[in-house]
């Protein structure tokens, strides 16, 4: 999943038509896209002559040029292109837009063309910025005029909504991925995106019918807001270094406020695609950095020795100074730019005390001992900038927001005396109310380890060491978990409709979608997974995206004019927890301890050991209630298509040897397996119904190779006027048998047959004459009606009707044949049933529902009489066990009726009941099995009761009892009380 490829792949076959001189025309949006995945040498290659943008309007007219249109379908850049059409400069034009173009805007642009100037029309999915191979941006950093959120933090304004769609489309659409869609549960911007993405590629059938995987991508969106400390914190890896101190745009950096800068360094280009040097190091630490750079430097001053006049000494040498003085000014011109944007970096980590600042970050973000004084000695340092002050206070809210509310409201006040603004220290609270402890999903600081408090040296340059690199982004923590199956689907719910038991799953490809934008710091991360999982056999592969790619300014812009949007509450102090906890005081309603509740009595004393009894077995009964496994079954409409059945067969007949019995299965789509073996096993039986010892169904063929051996080279048996097959020989019997079933006729007399006599085929035959045969195996069936046909002699086709040869059963050789039959087994599988651990499954609950015999099995038939039919009619009903573990196995059940008739037999007459029966004169001996496939599907749920459930029904049953037995007490004693004082002689006693 290389999005820089992808769109190269594009940009190539944008600009390869026509093949001629060209002009390509690009508007706001496509311009950077193109110069991150092409290089002008590779434009010019294709004859590209001159780049430009749709909306100049002082272009010049040249109309024997060709003009490419590569632009977003967007509503500037259609009037713009409109506007072109009506007065075209060109000679022609081809038209391609990075996303789908709707019917209306094709319509307006023929309306457009009046000259008729447009050769063609296309849609390259190229619409967003390819950055890295596993990182995408949207480019869209929320200003006051583009904003990304609406009224509130979890609402999207409606165009910035849109733009993310149409991003995240192109995106599936040009690596060619239909995923299924994970988001962030509580925020509402995440499920909102992927309700729209869902509905966008519903609408879009047709361009998203690819290929179906085994397991389908993921497309997972998350929030910024979820992990708040990530952009804020100072990055200390070249190329998120770079972009937090000067800004990485698009793949270009200005250097021009540099001090001392060289005019011709004032802009430069980083890419990975045209920088060898930052290719293989833009993940390196700062540390590590300065000694490749060095190494790098040296390269260049090796180069330059051997480049300098002085080692010109021969034509040979000339030779090769002029092959290589481009790639030597190419490197000089690299090692000049790496020289001068590193030198940059250290000179602003040095000014601005960055290491301090971030030893104290890192701190705060992983739990490896900053407290409360190092924030206040780098908010006291008059070095330090108030911005960094600012970026620390807010790391320190975010960490303490419900323990050290005291110390937060403390710095806060520290910050307006150390140069920082009120405008800009409400931040703070904007930050805690937009982005706090109760707006985000997961606990950020919880799963530090407090080992990140060691801090090895990594020496290099400016003494950088590792503990400047502890922090990990969450989105590390997540990816983890979704590779070992432990993230929730609570957390991060399957949209609904996307299937089901997918979180059992492990995809192999995941695309991550940032909402308010990603950062080079977890594009690190990603990159460095996909590092490890390409060196594994079964990795995944992780693509990276958001609306925009954050340092800590832009991020703390995009809030700070967000809040502008929002409520005013926004800059208020968020409530405490402590005022806002729940009181535990409860009130049972008002009961009073009264003197009647102390009083100790037998009666009382009686009702609590019943009543303990009571619950005890009550309890205990609600216990085995609660673990019992119970099963509910539900039918449903079985919407599987396309699938394959198995049928797992074993009959014996006693009185048709192998050699006759052909086993054939038609199905109403016109499929037909005409005299099935693979799979199938024919075991010849003697005629007490042994089995005959080393002998298999085509014994008859042992021979032959050996017969085949002694044959000349060259011969070619005739086919006696059978269809002869391609080589034009028939060299066996078998072979020759074979040519009279294709031609439709009866192999009647073998005896006549040259290669039947040298086999001895007859005489085999007669040996067999008085045997059996067991059929036994397993079959693949289409899942549509059909029937598998057991039944004498090899069947052929004649026009659209299918007959056997049944002139060897029928002919009278002493040993009589019928189609009496046993069935052993007799039954349909589903593709799980090969699985062994599934299968033991699906036995054991079919034992369990009683449904584990299967009607045929063990049915016997008998007759004496050769030209007799058995017809059993099947109906299959798919069966689906769905146990606790979460597994499903598929399986199958039938019920069978059966129908025999005696083929000799016309007119039945009329029997007891004056009913008239006559059969058609169709039919053919043997056992035939017609099966139909039901349209429903009955599904068997494991179910156990919930342990809410059980303890919900625990609690009633105590309380249920303790009150019947406190009103039974209640009453007794006021009775007894009663009666002892209406008494005259006192001695009436309650117990």
């Amino acid at each position: 999943m290389d999005v820089v490829k992808a769109v190269e792949t594009y940009i190539t076959k944008l600009v390869s038509t026509p093949s001629a001189m060209k002009v390509l025309l690009l508007d706001t949006h496509t311009t950077p896209i193109v110069s991150l995945a092409s290089t002008q040498s590779t434009l010019l290659s294709h004859q590209v002559y001159l780049t430009d943008r749709i909306d100049n309007g002082k272009r010049d007219r040249m109309s024997h040029m060709k003009c490419v249109c590569f632009l977003q379908p967007s509503e500037d850049s259609l009037d713009a292109l409109s506007a072109e059409l009506r007065e075209p400069k060109y000679g022609e034009y081809y038209l391609y837009f990075s996303n789908i173009l709707n019917k209306p805007a094709i319509e307006r642009l023929a309306d457009a063309d009046e000259f008729e100037v447009v050769r063609e029309v296309q849609e390259y999915f190229a619409d967003y910025a390819p950055l890295l191979p596993c990182l995408f941006s949207l480019n869209h950093t929320p200003t006051s005029d583009k904003p990304l959120y609406s009224s509130s933090p979890n609402m999207w304004d409606s165009i910035a909504l849109e733009r993310s769609v149409q991003g995240i489309t192109a995106v599936l659409l040009s690596l060619k991925k239909k995923p299924v869609i994970r988001y962030e549960k509580t925020s509402g911007m995440a499920k909102k995106l992927a309700s729209e993405v869902q509905h966008r590629i519903q609408a879009e059938a047709t361009l998203f019918d690819f290929r179906l995987t085994q397991v389908a991508p993921l497309l997972l969106i998350l929030d910024r807001r979820n992990d708040p400390v990530t952009p804020l914190l100072s990055q200390w890896t070249y190329q998120a270094m770079v972009h937090e101190l000067l800004g990485i745009h698009n793949g270009r950096v200005n250097l021009s406020m540099v001090p001392d800068i060289r005019p011709e360094l004032s802009e430069i280009t980083l890419t990975t695609i045209t920088d060898p040097f930052f290719q293989a190091h833009y993940l390196a630490t700062f540390g590590d950095l300065g000694t490749s750079l060095k190494n790098y430097v040296q390269s260049y001053q090796s180069h330059s020795l051997a480049q300098s006049p002085s080692s010109i000494n021969s034509i040979f040498d000339m030779k090769r100074f002029v092959e290589e003085y481009p790639e030597f000014r190419k490197l000089g011109g690299n090692v000049s730019k790496h020289v001068a944007l590193v030198g940059e970096l250290s000179r602003l980590v040095d000014r601005d005390k960055l290491l301090d600042v971030g030893e104290v970050e890192q701190g705060l973000a992983t739990s490896s001992g900053s407290d409360f004084k190092n924030v206040q000695a780098v908010i006291n340092n008059p070095i330090v900038p108030a911005w960094n002050k600012l970026r620390v206070v807010i790391l320190y809210a975010l960490r303490y927001q419900k323990t050290q509310t005291s110390n937060i409201a403390t710095l806060i006040n520290l910050l307006l005396s150390n140069g920082v603004s009120r405008e800009e220290a409400r931040l703070v609270y904007v930050f805690l109310n937009v982005a706090g402890s109760d707006q985000r999903q997961d606990d950020l600081f919880s799963t530090e380890s407090l080992l990140a408090k060691g801090r090895s040296a990594l020496k290099g340059l400016k003494g950088v060491e590792n503990v400047y690199t502890q922090h990990t982004p969450h989105l590390s923590q997540t990816l983890e978990n979704l590779f070992k199956g432990r993230l929730k689907d609570t957390a991060y719910p399957f949209l609904d409709g996307t299937g089901t038991n997918m979180g059992l799953q492990r995809p192999q490809d995941i695309i991550i979608f940032m909402i308010g934008g990603t950062t080079y710091e977890e594009a690190r991360t990603v990159a460095l997974l996909n590092q490890e999982a390409g060196n594994s056999l079964t990795g995944a592969r992780i693509l990276l995206g958001g609306t925009c790619v954050h340092n800590s300014s832009s991020y703390v812009e995009m809030i700070r004019t967000a809040a502008e949007r929002f409520p005013a509450s926004v800059y208020e102090p968020p409530p405490e927890s402590a005022t806002t906890a729940p009181s535990l005081n409860l009130n049972l309603g008002g009961v009073n301890t009264t003197e009647d509740v102390k009083v100790k009595t037998r009666t009382g004393a009686l009702l609590t050991l019943i009543s303990a009894c009571i619950i005890l077995a009550f309890t205990t009964m609600e216990f085995f209630d609660y673990r019992r496994v119970g099963v509910d079954t539900s039918i449903v409409v079985d919407r599987s298509r396309g699938q394959k059945l198995s049928v797992r067969l074993n009959v014996t007949f006693p009185h048709v040897p192998c050699y006759l019995l052909s086993l054939d299965v038609m199905d109403i789509s016109g499929e037909q397996q005409r005299d099935v073996s693979h799979n199938i096993l024919k075991k010849r039986i003697t005629k007490i119904g042994t089995d005959m010892p080393a002998s298999r169904g085509q014994d008859l063929r042992n021979e032959i190779d050996k017969l085949a051996e002694q044959r000349a080279s060259g011969y070619c048996g005739s086919c006696y006027g059978g269809q002869e097959p391609e080589s034009g020989c028939c060299n066996s019997c078998e072979e020759v048998r074979q040519a009279y079933t294709d031609k439709g006729w009866s192999f009647s007399n073998p005896e006549g047959i040259e290669q039947c006599v040298e086999e001895g085929w007859s005489e085999k035959l007669k040996d067999q004459a008085d045997e059996g045969c067991n059929v036994s195996g397993r079959i693949r069936v289409n899942k549509v009606v059909g029937s598998i046909h057991i039944s004498p002699g090899r069947s052929y086709q004649t026009g659209s009707r299918t007959f056997q040869d049944l002139v060897p059963y029928l002919r009278d050789d002493g040993n009589p044949h019928d189609f009496s039959h046993q069935i052993h087994e007799f039954l349909f599988m589903a593709d799980d049933e090969y699985n062994p651990n599934k299968a033991k499954l699906g036995k054991d609950m079919k034992l369990r529902m009683g449904i584990a015999d299967n009607p045929l099995d063990g049915v016997e038939a008998k007759t004496t009489k050769a030209a007799y039919m058995y017809q059993y009619f099947l109906k299959v009903v798919s069966t689906q066990f769905r146990v606790l573990e979460g597994k499903t196995i598929n399986t199958h059940q039938y019920s069978s009726t059966q129908f025999e008739r005696d083929l000799t037999k016309f007119n039945e007459g009329e029997n007891k009941q004056g009913i008239f029966t006559q059969h058609g004169v169709a039919g053919s001996p043997g056992a035939y099995f017609n099966f139909e496939i039901s349209p429903i599907l009955v599904v068997h749920s494991e179910t156990r009761q919930s342990f809410a459930h059980f303890l919900t029904s625990t609690c009633a049953i105590v309380g249920g009892v303790l009150t019947v037995a406190a009103l039974l007490d209640s009453i007794l004693f006021a009775t007894g009380r009663k009666l002892r004082k209406s008494g005259g002689d006192g001695n009436v006693k309650l117990m």
